[in-house]
């Protein structure tokens, strides 16, 4: 029987596809690539009864794109339960995306080399990624790094915090809903006027969580409000129960190259907001002068 939890799961899924579809799609591929991200989302696995029931797929068509996908490495199923979970091909493809990442020229929002080969080679990436783990080991809180990748913000790094919940729909890729975290208010608080219109006509202020900001003028707000402090904070703006602090980190030319961040839970923020703003602005201006220092040496 089909559950109304079930039903909102397949419309929430469904409603991340556009709705309007170029001649060149094949429909197939894109329900296989829609099987995948159900099964992505679903760690403990799932049966192909479930997967079927979930994206209202022919009992013998969920089988044929189940048994591609397991021929090519990119799910497997578990011999006994018959369960299927994501298999060791994913992790080659995550591998390969998070090096293009690091590899990638850096061409920033408005088309000038503010993101320069010294900050995104693999090297550079890794003088700064100590910064992030003393932040986590300090704070006892996730760490994240995000920067501009061709007009789009994308997170870089990820330290998670032992004994603190993982944010699990976060990811070293995660790009999109810039307006609902810290790190994304951060990064385009320093941006060019025109080109944060620009930005905005695109991504519209969607909300996401209790307290997204979704009027204009009040977001524009926002962002000069980042721009004079320094810093922003995320009120439980993307999911409900996190709040996060975000700082810029300038390249030695100061321009502004990424952001670093923490989350924690909204209690933290009236008891000590001070302390964990100036430990995520101490960190921001570490890997500033980490960044000015690689210069030099070269």
């Amino acid at each position: 029987m089909v559950t109304r939890q079930f039903q909102q799961e397949q419309k929430e899924l469904i409603a991340t596809f556009p709705c309007e579809q170029k001649g060149d799609i094949l429909h197939s591929v894109q329900r296989a690539f829609s099987v995948l991200q159900l099964i992505a989302d679903r760690p403990q696995g799932l049966s192909a009864r479930d997967i079927s029931v979930r994206l209202h797929l022919n009992i013998s068509t969920c089988y044929h794109i189940l048994n591609t996908l397991q021929a090519s490495g990119y799910i497997e199923r578990h011999p006994h339960s018959q369960i299927y979970s994501l298999g060791p091909q994913i992790p080659y493809l995550n591998n390969a995306f998070v090096q293009g990442l690091a590899k990638q020229d850096g061409i920033n929002e408005q088309g000038n080399d503010v993101l320069t080969s010294l900050y995104t080679s693999t090297t550079q990436l890794g003088r700064l990624r100590p910064i992030l783990y003393r932040l986590t080991e300090q704070t006892q809180e996730p760490s994240y790094m995000a920067s501009w990748s061709y007009g789009e913000i994308v997170l870089q790094a990820i330290v998670e915090a032992p004994q603190v919940e993982k944010v699990t729909e976060l990811y070293v890729g995660y790009r999109g809903q810039a307006h609902s975290h810290a790190l994304g208010k951060v990064l385009l608080a320093y941006s060019d006027p025109v080109f944060i219109e620009k930005y905005l006509e695109q991504h519209p202020l969607t909300p996401l969580g209790p307290n997204t900001i979704v009027r204009r003028s009040r977001f524009i707000d926002e962002l000069n409000d980042i721009v004079r402090q320094g810093y922003s904070i995320d009120h439980e703006e993307m999911f409900p129960d996190t709040c996060c602090i975000a700082a810029p980190v300038f390249a030695p030319q100061g321009q502004i190259v990424a952001a670093l961040a923490i989350s924690f839970a909204p209690s933290l923020l009236t008891k000590r907001a001070e302390w964990l703003i100036t430990q995520v602005t101490r960190a921001a201006n570490h890997a500033r002068a980490e960044l000015r220092l690689s210069v030099i040496q070269q």
